[in-house]
């Protein structure tokens, strides 16, 4: 299967251009046709036009400008842009109209300049902030989108700049062509709706004061319903809901329908689970336990201060960095069932392997991995270690995407990674 197909949304992310297009057409049509009712028998025509071309730069710059940026209001703000882009179009027309109905005005200076606001400076402005907008919604998916929106925007300007030089001399209205450039902003806002539906945008996001390598994500798509949230603790992905396919909690949460209550050890290890299912976390990190309780939106009640539980029956499932402090006979005597512990791979965790088989559990290992994920959100490849304590003695022989290891074996860690 070809690797774009996988994409969130491939097929929609594929069309940003088309957007973009239309609203190049559409300025760059008012624009020359802004040209065409000012500048005809005015006098100092050279200057007229240059004072047309630069004030119309200007306001297309300061739109780009005033509307770019990574935005996280990405569609609010989108709708804005637009809104304001057809009600300018609009104007324009009302003014050409106008203009056209009183004979230029007797090419009055005041309405001169009242027409390079309307039909040049609005239009331009407010092109530019649609602009601005996409390329930052664009920027926040990859560099082919935003490349997209350039291209889509230039081939749209000299498009539309085409389309009326064609039309010279022919007897087509002003306020026709304003009017043409409105439709084609509807049709572009509509396009540019489509494709937000179908492709995944980011939330406000939230971070933890004094520590900025600490924040939390959250990626929504409407069509289809989906959500991903990102906990990132130093420009890795610490906790992930859901899982991403080759994530060793991926192959934890296949492994714990028949599990009693599930304590999380770091909040790392987290798995959403079912409304019905009892289940409890402990993070030492203070900060990190707040930030993930905020996003992730647990409450007092789950948030406990051991990592042992407090009754018999339950699994621990446990970030490999945390469990290497866990007490393996504290936990075989309070009756957990299972210990699970993930994380990164790298060298085989012995000396938990043999307290726990001191302990009195069973030892199982897992390894598995994972491509690099386009997102967004894009997560790196991913090489991760699964390990079982298991009460019984006949641990899982298999886990859902990764595969069996022998508990000594020392792997080779990937390229990269220590």
């Amino acid at each position: 299967m070809d690797e774009s197909a996988r994409l969130p949304g491939a097929r929609a992310r594929a069309l940003f251009w088309l957007p973009s297009l239309l609203a190049g057409v559409a300025v760059a049509a008012a624009l020359a046709t802004s040209a065409g009712i000012l500048l005809y028998n005015s006098r100092g025509l050279t200057q007229a036009g240059a004072v047309l071309v630069a004030v119309s730069a200007i306001s297309l710059i300061a739109g780009i400008w005033m509307g770019g940026g990574d935005r996280e209001d990405a569609v609010p703000s989108a709708a804005r842009g637009w809104m304001g882009f057809l009600l300018a179009l609009l104007a324009g027309a009302a003014f050409a109209g106008l203009w056209e109905f009183m004979n230029g005005f007797g090419a009055n200076w005041a309405a001169q300049g009242l027409g390079l606001a309307l039909t040049a400076a609005l239009p331009s402005y407010f092109a530019g902030g649609v602009w601005g907008r996409m390329s930052g919604f664009a920027g926040s998916l990859g560099s082919g989108e935003r490349l997209q929106v350039l291209l889509g925007g230039i081939g749209g300007i000299v498009a539309g700049g085409s389309i009326v030089l064609a039309m010279l001399g022919k007897p087509v209205l002003a306020v026709t062509v304003f009017l043409g450039a409105a439709v084609l902003a509807s049709a572009g806002a509509r396009c540019l709706g489509w494709i937000f539906d179908r492709v995944p945008h980011r939330k406000p996001v939230l971070r933890e004061d004094g520590r900025p390598e600490l924040r939390f994500e959250r990626w929504e798509t409407a069509v289809p319903a989906r959500s991903v949230r990102v906990l990132w603790d130093g420009g890795m992905e610490r906790a992930v809901d859901p899982p991403v396919p080759g994530d060793w909690r991926a192959a934890v949460v296949a492994s714990l329908k028949d599990a009693g209550g599930v304590l999380f050890v770091g909040a790392g290890s987290w798995i959403a689970l079912p409304n019905d299912r009892e289940w409890s976390v402990f993070e030492p990190d203070g900060e990190v336990r707040g930030l993930a309780a905020r996003g992730f939106g647990w409450d007092e009640a789950v948030q406990v201060d051991s990592p042992i539980p407090a009754r018999p029956g339950w699994t621990v499932v446990a970030e490999r960095e945390l469990a290497m402090e866990l007490k393996m006979e504290a936990l075989h005597d309070a009756g957990v069932e299972w210990v699970w512990v993930g994380g990164r791979r790298g060298r085989p965790p012995e000396s938990l392997c043999q307290a726990a088989r001191e302990a009195g559990f069973s030892v199982s290992g897992y390894r598995g991995a994972a491509q690099r994920s386009e997102g967004p959100p894009v997560f790196g490849p991913r090489h991760h270690e699964l390990w079982c304590f298991d009460r019984s003695p006949s641990p899982p022989a298999t886990v859902q995407g990764m595969e069996a290891i022998q508990p000594a074996e020392e792997p080779p860690a990937p390229d990269g990674e220590p």
